[in-house]
Protein backbone atom coordinates (compact mmCIF):
# COMPACT_ATOMS: atom_id res chain seq x y z
CA UNK A 1 0.00 0.00 0.00
CA UNK A 2 1.20 3.54 -0.75
CA UNK A 3 0.13 6.79 0.84
CA UNK A 4 1.18 10.16 2.20
CA UNK A 5 1.68 11.38 5.77
CA UNK A 6 -1.04 13.96 6.40
CA UNK A 7 -0.46 14.62 10.11
CA UNK A 8 2.40 14.02 12.49
CA UNK A 9 2.58 15.14 16.12
CA UNK A 10 6.26 15.08 17.18
CA UNK A 11 5.39 15.62 20.84
CA UNK A 12 3.22 12.49 20.81
CA UNK A 13 5.28 10.44 18.30
CA UNK A 14 2.26 9.46 16.23
CA UNK A 15 0.33 10.61 13.18
CA UNK A 16 -1.87 9.58 10.26
CA UNK A 17 -1.31 8.40 6.70
CA UNK A 18 -3.82 8.89 3.89
CA UNK A 19 -3.67 5.70 1.85
CA UNK A 20 -4.26 5.55 -1.89
CA UNK A 21 -7.52 3.82 -0.97
CA UNK A 22 -8.60 7.16 0.66
CA UNK A 23 -8.59 5.62 4.14
CA UNK A 24 -6.78 7.15 7.14
CA UNK A 25 -4.19 4.94 8.81
CA UNK A 26 -2.85 5.58 12.30
CA UNK A 27 0.89 5.08 12.80
CA UNK A 28 3.39 5.38 15.61
CA UNK A 29 6.99 6.50 15.19
CA UNK A 30 8.11 3.02 16.23
CA UNK A 31 6.41 1.63 13.07
CA UNK A 32 9.17 3.28 10.99
CA UNK A 33 12.75 2.05 10.76
CA UNK A 34 15.04 4.12 13.02
CA UNK A 35 17.29 5.16 10.12
CA UNK A 36 14.28 6.79 8.42
CA UNK A 37 12.61 8.38 11.45
CA UNK A 38 14.36 11.73 10.87
CA UNK A 39 12.49 11.96 7.53
CA UNK A 40 9.01 11.87 9.11
CA UNK A 41 7.09 14.94 7.95
CA UNK A 42 3.74 16.05 6.59
CA UNK A 43 3.54 15.30 2.88
CA UNK A 44 6.12 12.49 2.88
CA UNK A 45 5.37 9.64 0.47
CA UNK A 46 5.37 6.20 2.08
CA UNK A 47 4.74 2.54 1.47
CA UNK A 48 3.31 0.44 4.27
CA UNK A 49 1.37 -2.61 5.28
CA UNK A 50 -2.20 -2.12 6.46
CA UNK A 51 -3.71 -3.65 9.54
CA UNK A 52 -7.28 -3.51 10.82
CA UNK A 53 -7.73 -3.01 14.58
CA UNK A 54 -10.80 -2.58 16.82
CA UNK A 55 -10.05 1.18 16.88
CA UNK A 56 -9.53 1.58 13.13
CA UNK A 57 -6.86 1.11 10.50
CA UNK A 58 -3.17 1.04 11.36
CA UNK A 59 -0.04 1.33 9.20
CA UNK A 60 2.93 -0.95 9.93
CA UNK A 61 6.34 -1.61 8.36
CA UNK A 62 6.42 1.92 6.96
CA UNK A 63 9.07 2.97 4.46
CA UNK A 64 9.51 6.67 3.71
CA UNK A 65 10.25 7.36 0.04
CA UNK A 66 11.46 10.94 0.41
CA UNK A 67 14.72 12.85 0.33
CA UNK A 68 16.51 12.97 3.67
CA UNK A 69 17.26 16.71 3.26
CA UNK A 70 13.94 17.89 4.65
CA UNK A 71 13.45 21.45 5.83
CA UNK A 72 10.97 23.11 8.17
CA UNK A 73 7.96 25.37 7.98
CA UNK A 74 7.48 27.75 10.88
CA UNK A 75 4.39 29.43 12.42
CA UNK A 76 3.25 32.83 11.18
CA UNK A 77 2.97 34.15 14.76
CA UNK A 78 4.93 33.83 18.00
CA UNK A 79 3.65 30.84 19.99
CA UNK A 80 3.83 30.66 23.79
CA UNK A 81 3.46 27.77 26.21
CA UNK A 82 3.61 27.23 29.95
CA UNK A 83 5.31 23.89 29.28
CA UNK A 84 8.51 23.04 27.40
CA UNK A 85 6.84 22.36 24.04
CA UNK A 86 4.14 23.62 21.66
CA UNK A 87 1.52 21.01 20.81
CA UNK A 88 1.83 19.81 17.22
CA UNK A 89 5.26 21.40 16.67
CA UNK A 90 8.84 20.20 16.99
CA UNK A 91 11.36 22.01 19.17
CA UNK A 92 14.01 22.65 16.52
CA UNK A 93 16.19 24.77 18.81
CA UNK A 94 15.85 25.77 22.47
CA UNK A 95 18.03 28.75 23.29
CA UNK A 96 20.09 29.59 26.37
CA UNK A 97 18.27 32.89 26.85
CA UNK A 98 15.30 34.04 28.90
CA UNK A 99 13.22 37.07 27.99
CA UNK A 100 11.34 39.28 30.51
CA UNK A 101 8.53 41.81 30.16
CA UNK A 102 6.46 43.99 32.48
CA UNK A 103 3.53 46.39 32.32
CA UNK A 104 1.56 48.51 34.75
CA UNK A 105 -1.48 48.38 32.48
CA UNK A 106 -2.47 44.71 32.25
CA UNK A 107 -1.23 41.13 31.77
CA UNK A 108 -2.21 41.39 28.09
CA UNK A 109 0.10 44.36 27.60
CA UNK A 110 2.95 42.52 29.32
CA UNK A 111 2.38 39.50 27.10
CA UNK A 112 2.36 41.64 23.95
CA UNK A 113 5.66 43.12 25.06
CA UNK A 114 7.36 39.76 25.62
CA UNK A 115 6.24 38.60 22.19
CA UNK A 116 7.69 41.71 20.55
CA UNK A 117 10.96 41.18 22.40
CA UNK A 118 11.13 37.57 21.20
CA UNK A 119 10.93 38.82 17.62
CA UNK A 120 14.05 40.94 18.15
CA UNK A 121 16.24 37.84 18.38
CA UNK A 122 14.49 35.77 15.71
CA UNK A 123 12.58 33.44 18.05
CA UNK A 124 9.17 32.12 17.01
CA UNK A 125 8.17 30.67 20.38
CA UNK A 126 8.50 31.22 24.12
CA UNK A 127 8.54 28.11 26.30
CA UNK A 128 8.05 27.70 30.06
CA UNK A 129 6.17 31.00 30.10
CA UNK A 130 5.57 32.25 33.64
CA UNK A 131 3.34 35.09 34.81
CA UNK A 132 3.88 36.83 38.14
CA UNK A 133 3.09 40.10 39.90
CA UNK A 134 5.31 42.61 41.64
CA UNK A 135 4.56 45.90 43.38
CA UNK A 136 5.86 49.31 42.33
CA UNK A 137 5.74 52.60 44.18
CA UNK A 138 5.88 56.30 43.45
CA UNK A 139 5.14 59.54 45.33
CA UNK A 140 1.40 60.12 45.59
CA UNK A 141 -0.46 63.27 44.59
CA UNK A 142 -1.12 63.96 48.26
CA UNK A 143 0.48 62.57 51.37
CA UNK A 144 2.14 59.17 51.41
CA UNK A 145 3.28 56.79 48.67
CA UNK A 146 1.22 55.35 45.80
CA UNK A 147 1.62 51.59 45.29
CA UNK A 148 0.64 49.81 42.08
CA UNK A 149 0.72 46.32 40.58
CA UNK A 150 3.24 45.42 37.89
CA UNK A 151 2.36 42.49 35.59
CA UNK A 152 5.36 40.39 34.55
CA UNK A 153 6.16 37.52 32.20
CA UNK A 154 9.32 35.54 31.61
CA UNK A 155 10.07 32.58 29.37
CA UNK A 156 12.74 30.73 27.40
CA UNK A 157 13.28 31.63 23.76
CA UNK A 158 13.03 28.85 21.17
CA UNK A 159 12.35 28.07 17.54
CA UNK A 160 9.75 25.51 16.57
CA UNK A 161 8.91 24.05 13.19
CA UNK A 162 7.25 21.30 11.20
CA UNK A 163 9.21 19.16 8.80
CA UNK A 164 7.83 19.45 5.28
CA UNK A 165 8.83 18.56 1.74
CA UNK A 166 8.07 22.20 0.96
CA UNK A 167 9.88 23.58 3.99
CA UNK A 168 11.77 26.87 3.64
CA UNK A 169 14.10 26.74 6.66
CA UNK A 170 16.94 24.39 7.52
CA UNK A 171 17.80 23.40 11.07
CA UNK A 172 20.82 25.72 10.88
CA UNK A 173 18.54 28.62 9.93
CA UNK A 174 16.50 28.07 13.09
CA UNK A 175 19.46 27.60 15.43
CA UNK A 176 20.82 31.15 15.52
CA UNK A 177 18.88 32.59 18.48
CA UNK A 178 21.87 32.38 20.83
CA UNK A 179 24.05 34.29 18.36
CA UNK A 180 21.44 37.02 17.80
CA UNK A 181 20.67 37.30 21.51
CA UNK A 182 24.35 37.58 22.45
CA UNK A 183 24.92 40.35 19.91
CA UNK A 184 21.84 42.26 21.02
CA UNK A 185 22.75 41.87 24.70
CA UNK A 186 26.17 43.45 24.11
CA UNK A 187 24.64 46.40 22.28
CA UNK A 188 22.07 46.94 25.03
CA UNK A 189 24.73 46.75 27.75
CA UNK A 190 26.69 49.49 25.99
CA UNK A 191 23.55 51.58 25.82
CA UNK A 192 22.96 51.06 29.54
CA UNK A 193 26.51 52.11 30.37
CA UNK A 194 26.19 55.26 28.24
CA UNK A 195 22.93 56.14 29.98
CA UNK A 196 24.52 55.69 33.40
CA UNK A 197 27.34 58.09 32.50
CA UNK A 198 24.82 60.64 31.24
CA UNK A 199 22.88 60.26 34.45
CA UNK A 200 25.99 61.05 36.51
CA UNK A 201 26.59 64.21 34.48
CA UNK A 202 22.95 65.12 34.90
CA UNK A 203 23.10 64.91 38.70
CA UNK A 204 26.35 66.95 38.78
CA UNK A 205 24.57 69.56 36.70
CA UNK A 206 21.56 69.45 39.04
CA UNK A 207 23.71 69.94 42.15
CA UNK A 208 25.51 72.89 40.54
CA UNK A 209 22.18 74.53 39.65
CA UNK A 210 20.84 74.03 43.16
CA UNK A 211 23.92 75.69 44.63
CA UNK A 212 23.67 78.57 42.13
CA UNK A 213 19.97 79.06 42.87
CA UNK A 214 20.59 79.34 46.60
CA UNK A 215 23.50 81.74 46.09
CA UNK A 216 21.37 84.00 43.86
CA UNK A 217 18.38 83.85 46.19
CA UNK A 218 20.57 84.73 49.17
CA UNK A 219 22.38 87.61 47.44
CA UNK A 220 19.26 89.32 46.02
CA UNK A 221 16.77 88.13 48.61
CA UNK A 222 14.44 87.18 45.77
CA UNK A 223 12.54 83.96 46.22
CA UNK A 224 10.97 84.27 42.77
CA UNK A 225 14.31 83.61 41.05
CA UNK A 226 14.93 80.60 43.26
CA UNK A 227 11.42 79.34 42.43
CA UNK A 228 12.00 79.69 38.67
CA UNK A 229 15.26 77.81 38.86
CA UNK A 230 13.59 75.09 40.93
CA UNK A 231 10.90 74.69 38.26
CA UNK A 232 13.59 74.37 35.60
CA UNK A 233 15.30 71.71 37.67
CA UNK A 234 12.09 69.72 37.91
CA UNK A 235 11.60 69.97 34.13
CA UNK A 236 15.14 68.78 33.46
CA UNK A 237 14.66 65.98 35.96
CA UNK A 238 11.52 64.82 34.11
CA UNK A 239 13.29 64.86 30.74
CA UNK A 240 16.59 63.22 31.69
CA UNK A 241 15.79 60.96 34.66
CA UNK A 242 14.80 58.03 32.48
CA UNK A 243 15.53 54.38 33.18
CA UNK A 244 19.17 53.51 32.64
CA UNK A 245 18.67 49.75 32.39
CA UNK A 246 18.17 48.68 28.78
CA UNK A 247 19.45 45.10 28.85
CA UNK A 248 18.11 43.29 31.95
CA UNK A 249 15.05 42.02 30.02
CA UNK A 250 17.36 39.69 28.07
CA UNK A 251 18.96 37.17 30.41
CA UNK A 252 21.47 34.47 29.53
CA UNK A 253 21.09 31.07 31.20
CA UNK A 254 24.43 30.29 32.80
Amino acid sequence: MTGVITTYLPNKNYGFIKGDDKKDYFFHKSNIDKKDQHKICDGALVTFEQKATPKGYKATKIVINSDSDIKYNIPDNIYTSKSNYIKGWENVFISHWIVHSSSRKSPDEAKKEIIEKAKLVGANSILNLEYYKTTGSEPGTGYGTHYFTIHNFKGQLANIGKKSLNGKYSKADLSKIDIYAKTLKEKLKEKTQEAQVKRIYFWIFMICLIIISWVIATSVSNNIIATIITVILFMLSYIFSHATDYDSWLEEIK
